[in-house]
């Protein structure tokens, strides 16, 4: 049998994360929406909240930015919504459409009435029509 499959080295040089810390959470500041200081909180996140820069809720978004749900409608005409968050909020909480992902940026920015196209992996390019915008509550 291979060295590699002995029994001494089946937890040599791994570390667990801690149990009260999500691995998806970050070692230095970043920044959540409102929505998803509230989800973190509810989840018992607090070690992360304390590093947390909360951003204040976009209440009547003009364009799309962090913490605001864009409503789309694709090329089929079936409708979808995407809620606009930073990476760590998506990893810390588990929901949203993170800005650095292909939809993300592609929405990032938009106003209602835009047409933006996205170029998703092993898909064809598809153009997504913003077709409203809505906002944190307060």
């Amino acid at each position: 049998m291979s060295k590699a499959f002995t029994k001494e080295d089946d937890d040599a040089g791994f570390v667990p994360p801690a149990s009260s810390m999500s691995v998806a959470v970050p070692r230095g500041p970043f920044r959540l929406t409102t929505t998803g200081y509230r989800r973190a909180r509810a989840q018992g996140e607090t070690l992360a909240l304390a590093r947390a820069e909360v951003l204040a809720p976009v209440v009547t978004p003009a364009r799309a930015a962090l913490g605001v749900t864009v409503h789309v409608r694709d090329d089929h005409a079936i409708t979808r919504q995407y809620r606009l968050v930073t990476p760590e909020e998506r990893g810390l909480v588990g929901d949203g459409c993170s800005v650095e992902g292909p939809i993300g940026q592609a929405l990032l920015g938009a106003r209602v009435g835009d047409v933006r196209e996205v170029a998703l992996p092993n898909r064809p390019p598809e153009e997504l029509e913003i077709v409203a915008l809505e906002g944190e509550p307060a």
